[in-house]
C-alpha cells in the first residue's frame, strides 16, 4: 500500500487546494464578466391597464404612453384576442341553430371581413381545418360557422363552446400603439388543445410577424404541455455563436425570434420543464400578482421590483399599475415609475445599481472550460481530506489511502454534469468551513502547556482578548473564501445563474459543520498537533465514557434543549422552500437594512453568528473556558452562513460580496461590543497565578474534565424520564 510521509503527504493536500482554488478563481471571473455585461432592465405595462388609465384620465393612449416611457417604461404586454373577448365586446355574435332534422349548430355573426380573416388565420395556425360551406347545405352536426358581411363564410367541424378561448394573436390597436410610441411588445398567448410542433410554431411565428420580441404564456399552463415543453424549447432557445464573437448572442433571434420570460415564483405548469430545457437560455421575469398587490404598500411593491433585479438577476419587470382611482391616477403611477426605477439606478456597478433600462436580454454562456471543473474536484478532495486531518489524526496509511479514494470519486462526480458538480459544491460547502473553525477551536490547554509552549496566557488583558479573537475570524474566513471560491467555481455556469439548476443541500451545508463542530467539543476537542491516532482514540472514548456518565443538570438540560431547537429552527429557516415564516417585525427590521445599506447582511452572521464567534475566542484567552466552547458553537453559524451567501449564484457576485462584508463589519462590532458589556457584569476571572498554582496541584483528568462542555447528559435526562414515567403509571 502507497504510504507517503506526512510532509508530502500535506504538500500534495496543499497543492491540490491551491490549483482548485486558482480555478475557481478562473471559473468566477467568467461568470463576472457574464453578469456585468447584461445590465439592461426591461419595463413593461400590461396594455388593458395602460388603456383604461388612459379613459380615466382622458388623455389619449399616445400621450399617456409617452409619460410612461419617459419613466423608462420600454415595453408594452399585450396578450391575445379571444372568441370570448370579442364577444365580450360586441365583435362576434354567436346564435344557436336548430335544423329540421334535429340537428344543432351555431352560426357566428363576425362584424368586420378583417376579424373574420383573423378567425380564419387563427384557425389554420392551430390546425382546425376548414369545411366547405356551400350556400343553402346544412353544416354538420356540433360546427360552427362564422359569417361577415359578404365574405366568403368560415365553417369548422368544432361546437363554439370549444372556440371560446381560441386565441386571435394579438389586438390591432394594441400593437399599433405600442409601434407608435416606439415600445417592445412582449406578447401572451395561451396553451391550446390539440397543440402539435406545427400549430405551436405558427402561433409563436404570428407572434413575431406581430413585432413580439418577447413571450410570456398566459394561464396556468405553457405552450406545450404536457408532452411538447422541449419541442417549445426548442423554438425558443437562441442559435450558440463562436466564442469569438459571443457579444452577438444577447440579441441572436432564435428560430422563432422570440424570447421565453420565465415568471419567478410562477405555478404554471410545464414551467420547470420549459426551462429545464431552455438551459438558461430565457429571461427571468418579476410580478407581483394582483392577490398580492391588494395587501402592499407601494413603497413594498418598488422594494420587491428592486431587490429582484439586483440580488435574483432579475431582466424584465412585469409591472402591474397600483393607482386606479383618485383624482390624479396619472401623476400617482408616474411618480410610482419614477421611484421603482431611481432605486434601481441607485449607485453604480459595485454597490449592484447603476442598471440601465432597454430591451432584456439573456445571458451569455460563462463556457468554463471542463479542465477547471476537474482542478475544482480535485481540490474538493483535498479539502475533505483536510477536514478529517484537522478533526483527528489518521494514520498516514489511511491517510493516504483516503486521499486517493477522494480524488477518484470527485473526478467521476466531475463528469457526470451539472448533477455531479451539485454534489461537488455540497462537499466543498462542508468541507471548508467545517477545516475554518476546527483549526480556530480553542483547544483545551492547561496554563502548564501554555508556559511549555511559550504562550502567555492573557486573561487580564481585555484588548489582547478581543485582538486575538479578531484576528481567529479573520483566519477562519480566509479559510471559508476558500471553500465559496470552490462552491462559486464549480456552479458558475447560465443554468444556476438563472436558477434553473439549484444549489443542492442546503440545509445539510448549514447542519453539518455545525454538528461537527458539536461532536469536537463532546470528545474533548480537536486534534492537538502532534498526537497520534492512538493516543486521540483513547482521549475521545474516556470523553465519551465521561460524557455519558456525567450526572444531568437541569441547568445544561435546558441548554442542550434550546440549543437543538434553535439549530432546527435555523435548519427550518434555510433554502427557497423555508418551512418556517419571516415575522412582520423582521421583515421591518430587513427593510429598514435594505433602505441603508447597498445590501442587507444576513440576520444570522451579524447579530449571532460572528459575535459569538468574537465572544467565544474572547472568554477563552480571557479565562472563561466553560462559556467559550458553547459559544464557539453557536459562533460557527456565521462561517456557514458566509459560504451559503455564495450558494446563490443566481445573486450577483458583487450583491453576496457586500451581504458578506456588511455583515462581517457589524458581527465584529457587536460582538467587540457585547463583549466589554458583559465583561463589566460578569465576576474577574481567576488570575495567572491562582490558575497557575491551581493547574500544578490539579490532576490533568480533572482539569481536562473541567474545562470541556458535556451536553451528552441528555440521554441520562431522557432515560430518568421514561423511568419515573412508568414507575407513576
Amino acid at each position: 500500500m502507497l504510504n507517503l510521509s506526512r510532509p508530502l503527504l500535506t504538500r500534495i493536500v496543499a497543492a491540490l487546494i491551491v490549483l482548485g482554488t486558482l480555478a475557481g478563481v478562473a471559473a468566477t471571473y467568467r461568470r463576472w464578466h457574464v453578469e456585468v455585461r447584461n445590465r439592461s432592465i426591461e419595463i413593461g405595462l400590461e396594455w388593458p391597464e395602460v388603456s383604461t388609465l388612459a379613459q380615466i384620465s382622458r388623455q389619449p393612449v399616445g400621450v399617456v404612453l409617452a409619460r410612461l416611457k419617459a419613466e423608462h417604461v420600454t415595453s408594452l404586454i399585450i396578450a391575445e384576442d379571444t372568441a370570448l373577448a370579442l364577444e365580450e365586446a360586441g365583435a362576434i355574435h354567436p346564435q344557436r341553430v336548430t335544423w329540421p332534422d334535429g340537428r344543432f349548430s351555431t352560426s357566428v355573426q363576425v362584424d368586420s371581413p378583417i376579424t373574420l380573416q383573423r378567425i380564419r388565420a387563427a384557425l389554420a395556425a392551430r390546425g382546425i381545418p376548414e369545411l366547405p360551406s356551400a350556400a343553402g347545405s346544412p353544416p354538420p352536426a356540433g360546427s360552427t360557422e362564422f359569417t361577415a358581411g359578404g365574405a366568403t363564410p368560415v365553417r369548422v367541424p368544432m361546437d363554439y363552446a370549444n372556440l371560446r378561448l381560441l386565441g386571435l394573436g394579438l389586438p390591432p390597436d394594441a400593437v399599433a400603439a405600442a409601434r407608435s410610441a416606439h415600445l417592445y411588445i412582449v406578447g401572451r398567448i395561451a396553451n391550446f388543445p390539440g397543440v402539435t410542433d406545427a400549430s405551436a410554431k405558427a402561433v409563436l411565428d404570428n407572434l413575431r410577424r406581430q413585432d413580439a420580441h418577447l413571450v410570456i404564456f398566459n394561464g396556468d399552463e405553457v405552450l406545450g404541455y404536457k408532452s411538447l415543453e422541449k419541442d417549445v424549447a426548442d423554438m425558443l432557445r437562441g442559435p450558440v455563436p463562436p466564442p469569438q464573437n459571443e457579444q452577438a448572442a444577447e440579441a441572436a433571434p432564435s428560430e422563432t425570434g422570440l424570447i421565453y420570460g420565465a415568471v419567478e415564483f410562477s405555478k404554471q405548469r410545464g414551467d420547470q420543464t420549459l426551462t429545464s430545457a431552455l438551459q438558461g437560455d430565457y429571461v427571468r421575469v418579476h410580478a407581483i400578482q394582483v392577490a398580492e398587490m391588494s395587501q402592499m404598500d407601494p413603497e413594498e411593491m418598488v422594494e420587491r421590483f428592486v431587490r429582484a433585479v439586483r440580488e435574483r438577476n432579475i431582466r424584465f419587470c412585469f409591472v402591474r399599475l397600483p393607482f386606479q382611482v383618485g383624482p390624479d391616477p396619472l401623476g400617482a403611477n408616474v411618480a410610482f415609475l419614477d421611484e421603482v426605477t431611481r432605486s434601481m439606478e441607485r449607485g453604480d456597478l459595485w454597490t449592484g445599481g447603476g442598471l440601465s433600462f432597454g430591451a432584456a436580454h439573456r445571458f451569455l454562456e460563462t463556457r468554463v472550460p471542463t479542465a477547471l471543473f476537474f482542478l475544482l474536484a480535485l481540490g474538493t478532495a483535498a479539502g475533505l481530506v483536510w477536514m478529517v486531518r484537522a478533526f483527528c489524526p489518521l494514520p498516514r496509511a489511511t491517510e493516504t489511502l483516503l486521499l486517493a479514494v477522494l480524488c477518484i470519486v470527485c473526478l467521476g462526480l466531475a463528469t457526470r454534469g451539472d448533477t455531479g458538480r451539485k454534489v461537488l459544491a455540497l462537499l466543498a460547502g462542508i468541507a471548508f468551513p467545517t477545516v475554518a473553525c476546527l483549526l480556530t477551536y480553542p483547544r483545551p490547554r492547561s496554563v502548564r502547556e501554555s508556559l511549555e509552549a511559550g504562550l502567555e496566557p492573557v486573561g487580564a488583558d481585555k484588548r489582547t482578548c478581543v485582538v486575538q479573537a479578531v484576528r481567529s475570524l479573520a483566519f477562519a474566513c480566509a479559510i471559508t473564501a476558500v471553500g465559496i471560491i470552490h462552491v462559486a467555481g464549480l456552479l458558475a455556469t447560465r443554468p444556476f445563474m438563472l436558477e434553473t439548476e439549484q444549489f443542492l443541500g442546503i440545509k445539510a451545508q448549514h447542519a453539518v459543520p455545525i454538528f461537527l463542530v458539536a461532536l469536537a467539543a463532546v470528545v474533548g476537542g480537536v486534534a492537538i498537533p502532534g498526537e497520534s491516532w492512538t493516543r486521540f482514540k483513547s482521549r475521545a472514548r474516556q470523553q465519551l465514557r465521561a460524557v455519558y456518565d456525567e450526572p444531568a443538570r437541569f441547568g445544561l438540560l435546558l441548554l442542550g434543549i434550546v440549543a437543538l431547537a434553535a439549530l432546527f429552527f435555523m435548519v427550518a429557516r434555510t433554502g427557497n422552500d423555508a418551512g418556517v415564516g419571516v415575522s412582520g417585525f423582521e421583515l421591518r427590521f430587513r427593510n429598514l437594512l435594505d433602505q441603508l445599506m447597498p445590501a442587507r447582511p444576513r440576520t444570522k452572521e451579524f447579530l449571532v453568528g460572528h459575535p459569538a464567534f468574537i465572544l467565544a475566542l474572547a472568554w477563552w484567552w480571557r479565562g472563561r473556558r466553560k462559556l467559550a466552547i458553547p459559544a464557539f458553537i453557536v459562533g460557527s453559524v456565521g462561517q456557514v452562513s458566509i459560504l451559503n451567501t455564495f450558494c446563490h449564484i443566481h445573486t450577483p457576485l458583487i450583491i453576496s460580496a457586500w451581504h458578506v462584508g456588511l455583515g462581517l463589519i457589524l458581527g465584529v462590532l457587536i460582538g467587540i461590543g457585547a463583549f466589554f458589556l458583559l465583561e463589566a457584569v460578569l465576576p474577574t476571572p481567576d488570575d495567572f497565578t491562582t490558575r497557575y498554582a491551581r493547574d500544578t496541584e490539579t490532576p490533568r483528568k480533572t482539569e481536562e474534565k473541567a474545562l470541556t462542555w458535556r451536553p451528552g447528559s441528555l440521554i441520562r435526562w431522557f432515560l430518568s424520564v421514561f423511568s419515573l414515567y412508568g414507575n407513576q403509571a
